[in-house]
């Protein structure tokens, strides 16, 4: 189910919740206000039933005292919903940043391993001109094998430093995406032990 099913499904759940705990809410507190009130008046009286403007009053106070609580139960149940829902959505962002991460760490290693593909291929090159510039530093003499031996020198290290430097790069992005996760599911509410 959706995110948006969960959360219409939550909330017509929660409104006739609501709506039950207020009618029995109100009722009871009607009933009861109005009882005391009855009985009361006619310890106060001395008259057993009291008077019809003490019914009047009974009805009144019921009516008042239990559409207070009965709005007090509706606003609490209706937070307690909200809540219900927020903590959804965070449940259903997390597991969508977690995807997110694996991801990015699965498109990481493939990128890490195309370019490492790459630097041995550089690698193999160089293997392959400096054995063309050990054939042409023997035709040429000593000097010129010394001056074609540091350029492929040179290019074979450039070609390791550039694996190693790709490696190191995608470490850190996978990492720096790790840390974005815990810096988020640190901040959400009520998320700060389990996260860890």
């Amino acid at each position: 189910m959706t995110l948006i099913g969960h959360a219409t499904k939550d909330v017509l759940h929660a409104f006739l919740r609501a709506l039950r705990a207020v009618l029995v809410t109100g009722v009871t507190v009607f009933i009861v206000v109005a009882l005391a009130t009855e009985v009361i008046a006619a310890l106060l009286t001395h008259t057993v039933p009291p008077g019809g403007l003490t019914h009047l009053v009974a009805a009144a106070l019921g009516v008042a005292f239990g559409y207070a609580a009965a709005i007090t139960v509706a606003i609490e149940e209706l937070l307690r919903a909200m809540i219900k829902a927020i903590e959804l959505a965070v449940a259903e962002s997390e597991k969508l940043a977690g995807e997110a991460i694996k991801e990015a760490e699965v498109l990481g290693r493939k990128a890490e391993e195309e370019l490492v593909r790459g630097a041995h291929g550089a690698l193999s090159e160089a293997g392959v001109l400096s054995h063309d510039a050990g054939r042409l530093t023997s035709a040429l003499g000593h000097g010129g094998a010394a001056l074609a031996g540091s350029v492929i020198g040179g290019v074979a290290h450039e070609a390791q430093s550039l694996e190693h430097g790709v490696s190191g790069v995608i470490g850190g992005v996978t990492h720096g995406a790790q840390s974005v996760e815990h810096g988020v599911i640190s901040h959400l509410p009520g998320r700060h032990d389990s996260a860890q």
